[in-house]
């Protein structure tokens, strides 16, 4: 069961594309659409699709523009979609990493066969996430299968605003009995072992030469307020993201 974001600013082609890939019974069950790119952009801060198919020609923010903040929001895949057959738009699709360019109209068995695809690589990648979960937990083999499950889960959902309460459905386990378990086996609470991975993964990014922004960093370990990433970074490390991060240019000089 995968998520899609559908992003159109003609609501018949926005309806048409829906009710096309609900008709076909896709693996993506779960549809939100958006009439614009700062609808959609509103959106991403509650809904974190797998894919995002997007028009390209939108008033006031195109397709291109909209990829581009949404990126700086979360990881996921892009579709685009254009009735005009123009090279400028393909390079720089291609640059914004974008995994298909559709030209209306849209064949509809062309359509299916993507989304199948793109469930299939989403599927792999979160093979590969699990895989790589597991080689970062070596003492993972003295754990129950349900904490297994959990630390599999977590690393694979971190970016996500992800809770005990998702955890414990994911394993259809109370939530309190699913805190216990977690925390009698790994010696640490849920939370604080989320803001630990997210530290973790925040301080290689701080690392990077790329030198990405804070706010994308926030948001790239699962923090959609900004503030709250420097006060939970800050607490695990014992110093602000801008001060690691200077530390970090300065060991390299």
């Amino acid at each position: 069961m995968f998520k899609l974001m559908i992003v159109d600013d003609e609501p018949i082609i926005l309806a048409g594309i829906r009710d096309m890939i609900e008709s076909q019974n896709t693996p993506f069950t779960k549809i939100v659409t958006a009439q614009d790119g700062f609808e959609a952009l509103e959106k991403l801060d509650y809904f974190y699709p797998d894919l995002i198919i997007t028009d390209i020609q939108m008033p006031e923010m195109d397709g291109l523009e909209f990829i581009r903040h949404a990126k700086s929001k979360l990881e996921t895949r892009f579709i685009i979609l254009s009735g005009y057959d123009v090279f400028e738009y393909a390079r720089k699709a291609i640059h914004l990493q974008v995994v298909e360019y559709l030209l209306k109209p849209i064949n509809e068995q062309e359509l299916n066969d993507l989304l199948k695809r793109m469930a299939i690589d989403i599927m792999a990648s979160s093979q590969q996430e699990e895989s790589k979960a597991a080689s970062e937990n070596p003492s993972e083999g003295s754990y129950s299968e349900h904490v297994k499950m959990l630390l599999t889960y977590i690393h694979s959902n971190y970016r996500k605003d992800i809770s005990l309460s998702d955890a414990a459905a994911y394993l259809k386990l109370h939530p309190v009995y699913t805190g216990q378990l977690f925390k009698k086996e790994t010696g640490k609470t849920f939370v604080h072992y989320i803001h630990s991975i997210r530290m973790k993964k925040a301080k290689e990014l701080l690392a990077d030469k790329n030198a990405i922004s804070l706010e994308k960093i926030a948001a790239c370990v699962g923090y959609e307020n900004r503030r709250t990433f420097y006060k939970v970074f800050n607490k695990y490390v014992g110093l602000t993201p801008g001060q690691y991060r200077e530390s970090c240019i300065a060991q390299n000089e």
